[in-house]
């Protein structure tokens, strides 16, 4: 894995608070909550020291909160994992908006589209604790936000920003424009950046070239004192980005994201605010080799409508929502231009869904909170019987999995229900139970690749995953020195498992669980010292084969020593990865995704920034410091 040698990150906020010599702290925070919401106990901290090193999109800035890793199979487009979920098992949403990947092997997850610096707060949701953001999100839910602006006296504001990281030669240039006023307000937003290909800690050079432009343009005008009505829109431009773990590239990607959003506060009677959001989302990707040429498409369209109110002393949230995708994907032979198989053959998966979700003070120490969840579901592949080379998509089903038909409709409920109890001013307690349905992806359900050496072929009649989940929370908040303490268990009926069997990848519905504990602390050492830690462990298991899921991420346990004092911060990180031989190897009988079982390992961090008086960041940092050579273990091979 990659030394990061030296990183760079530079910013000038042009605003009358910064030229006044106020904080100018990046605007950008991550927010976790993994329990005690009510008591408002949920981390919020700043995101200045992974900013000192250049992120590559969302799904790298996601792996510096604790629990959370990554599938990597290039310098770019990681695909998060939270307690050992990934991919639709999370919900990922963007200013509002779903965006699903145009590429059949996730070679641009949702996070891949997320020029970090252009989001004001990312919300990460561990677990499953509301309904609110889509069906199943058994893994948690990631909300990447953007605020209505904040503008000064003169009328605008202006940030802008760049970085460089030496190893890779990865840079990033940003500017953030906004003017207006609290009536309305224009705002641009323009990122570009790019890398080289890095050397690894042993020397060896890894692929991991791209290059990235993003623009957008956000409106926004309040039509009455408790009315306001904001619009985006927003373009992602990929190129040439190579990802040696899928043994193909990416010549270019395109994302385009719409968006309008009204919302409205009542005044009298029990509603308390409505919420309209309306957004499309397209996406065109191509990806190739020297053999094969795949380009594919995902058009996603939805709508949700919120309504906030309080009755019988209760806060409510209730509402609907809509989301419809779209996917086709046809590989062509590169000699003769002829089909030669269909990844996504005219897929189409619409989901509608209901919601209700209520929270109660039940006393001074008691708060009692719960969901309910209703989805409606329809998967199509309108050209599974179309030919693609030799044979029809269909036909390829009918061969793995015996069956014909290609068309599915669900009827999925889920929910939750929680207590937080505090114990006394020190402790508090929640426990937290849940259900959660996720249905099969589009690739999952309808991939129909037969060239190469692996066939991988979907299966269109997969049962939706039913997560049943129990997790318990206990807090100490104790002046100077606070402490969060979480287990949580996972039984999944009807887990979609990806396995290789007689040569050819394909789906089956297995039995799962899946379990963990976290921790976290933090201490006030002095009034500029501060001392935190965390750990994450998990272990999941395919209880139906008695073998153990794939992408299970080891122990981690990550110590920092940061110092702040008036315009100065600086920092160290120390972290420590445990071996993981607890595996399912895709060379095995299981016929697992694991590619390797891998050492242990620790890495240093170092990190620091200077906040001029005229609003001029500048910070720098040194990733590995002692050149360690390491590798994820969730990664893709050859990264």
């Amino acid at each position: 894995m990659k030394k990061k040698v030296l990183s760079l990150f530079v910013a000038a906020s042009v605003s009358q608070l910064a030229q006044a010599g106020h904080d100018t702290e990046s605007n950008m925070v991550i927010e976790i909550n993994q329990g005690l919401p009510y008591l408002e106990t949920a981390v919020s901290k700043s995101t200045a020291g992974v900013k000192a090193a250049p992120v590559s999109d969302g799904g790298e800035l996601l792996q510096s909160v604790s629990g959370v890793s990554a599938v990597r199979m290039g310098g770019r487009a990681l695909d998060p994992i939270i307690r050992g979920q990934k991919e639709t098992q999370l919900n990922i949403l963007l200013d509002g908006a779903y965006i699903h990947g145009g590429c059949p092997n996730r070679m641009d997850p949702p996070t891949a589209y997320t020029s970090v610096d252009s989001y004001d707060r990312v919300t990460v949701i561990k677990g499953n604790r509301t309904v609110v953001y889509g069906g199943g999100g058994s893994g948690g839910t990631v909300l990447f936000e953007r605020d209505w602006p904040m503008i000064d006296e003169k009328g605008y504001n202006a940030d802008i920003s760049g970085s460089y990281r030496g190893n890779g030669e990865q840079w990033e240039l940003g500017a953030d424009l906004v003017a207006g006023s609290d009536d309305g307000y224009m705002r641009f937003i323009a990122r570009e950046g790019g890398s080289e290909n890095y050397d690894d800690g042993a020397g060896n050079e890894v692929e991991s070239q791209y290059d990235s432009k993003s623009n957008a343009i956000l409106a926004g005008v309040r039509l009455g004192a408790n009315t306001t009505l904001q619009a985006s829109f927003e373009k992602v431009d990929e190129e040439d980005v190579l990802f040696p773990g899928a043994q193909m590239d990416s010549p270019y990607a395109e994302a385009e994201n719409a968006r309008i959003k009204l919302e409205h506060q009542f005044t009298q009677g029990a509603l308390r605010q409505l919420k309209i959001e309306a957004y499309q989302s397209d996406v065109i990707h191509l990806m190739e080799n020297s053999m094969m040429s795949s380009p594919s498409s995902s058009d996603t369209e939805g709508m949700r409508i919120v309504l906030d109110a309080n009755a019988a002393d209760i806060d409510w949230t209730f509402g609907t929502d809509i989301q419809n995708n779209d996917r086709t994907a046809v590989a062509y032979m590169k000699m003769n231009g002829m089909a030669a198989f269909s990844q996504w053959p005219g897929v189409s998966i619409d989901q509608t869904g209901f919601f209700v979700e209520g929270e109660k003070a039940l006393g001074r120490d008691d708060v009692l909170k719960a969901g309910l969840r209703y989805d409606r579901v329809k998967a199509s592949a309108s050209r599974a019987d179309e030919t693609f080379g030799m044979a029809t998509p269909a036909s390829r089903y009918a061969a793995v999995n015996g069956t014909t038909d290609t068309d599915s409709s669900e009827e999925n409920v889920g929910g939750f229900t929680s207590w937080t109890h505090r114990l006394n001013d020190q402790y508090t307690i929640e426990t937290t139970l849940s259900r959660s349905v996720r249905t099969a992806d589009a690739t999952e359900r309808y991939v129909a690749k037969t060239a190469g050496a692996t066939p991988w072929i979907g299966n269109p009649q997969l049962d939706p995953e039913k997560h049943h989940q129990l997790e318990a929370v206990l807090e100490s908040d104790k002046g100077a020195l606070n402490w969060t303490l979480t287990g949580w268990y996972n039984r999944v009926d009807d887990y979609i498992l990806r396995f290789k069997s007689a040569g050819t990848e394909q789906y089956k519905n297995v039995d799962a669980t899946l379990y963990g504990v976290e921790a976290g602390l933090s201490y006030q050492l002095t009034d500029t010292l501060q001392l935190g830690s965390s750990l994450a462990w998990l272990e999941g298991e395919n209880t139906s084969d008695d073998t153990k899921l794939s992408r299970i991420s080891p122990l981690e346990l990550s110590t920092a020593l940061d110092y702040q004092k008036q315009q100065w911060k600086a920092g160290v990180e120390w972290k420590l990865v445990a071996q993981q031989n607890d595996v399912c190897l895709s060379s095995d009988a299981c016929g697992g995704q694991d590619v390797r079982q891998t050492p242990g390992y620790g890495l240093v961090n170092l990190h620091g920034e200077y906040t001029t008086n005229n609003g001029f960041v500048v910070a720098m940092g040194v990733d590995n410091l002692f050149d360690k050579d390491y590798t994820l273990h969730e990664s893709r091979d050859y990264v």
